[in-house]
């Protein structure tokens, strides 16, 4: 250490005690983080890839509950036993109402939606009972 006119100043030689880091360090600072933000954003599609498998199930599970609720609405002696179905977007619906389930005076309804996706057909069922 040295004197000026009542100030220390510290020498700063890097020979003893190396303060700071080396470039060395620095490259393996950021190839360890550039590898970890690659880790990261490949899990970006698989994510992207839930969400809208998730918006397409719950769309189907819509569908049906939306006939589901109509059917449920219809008069008891307005509901004609058989199947039946239609087409909503891309969501096929086909709906059995049976007579007599699972006693006398109660009718089933059965609703199913169905689409295709890039595994294959996919479907969702609701039931339901609708009593005099």
């Amino acid at each position: 250490m040295k004197t000026r006119r009542g100030l220390t100043v510290k020498n700063r030689s890097r020979a003893g005690g190396a303060e700071g880091f080396s470039l060395i360090e620095v490259m393996f600072a950021l190839t360890f983080l550039a590898v970890g933000i690659l880790a990261v954003a490949s899990m970006i599609p698989a994510g992207t890839r839930g969400v809208s498998e998730s918006r397409t199930i719950t769309s189907g599970l819509m569908a049906a509950q939306l006939k589901l609720e109509e059917l449920r609405g219809t008069p008891y002696s307005s509901l004609a036993a058989g199947s039946q179905s239609d087409t909503v977007s891309v969501f096929q619906r086909t709906w059995t109402v049976t007579d007599s389930i699972p006693t006398a005076g109660c009718k089933r309804v059965l609703v199913t939606s169905s689409w295709n996706n890039e595994r294959g057909t996919q479907s969702t069922t609701l039931t339901s009972y609708v009593t005099r």
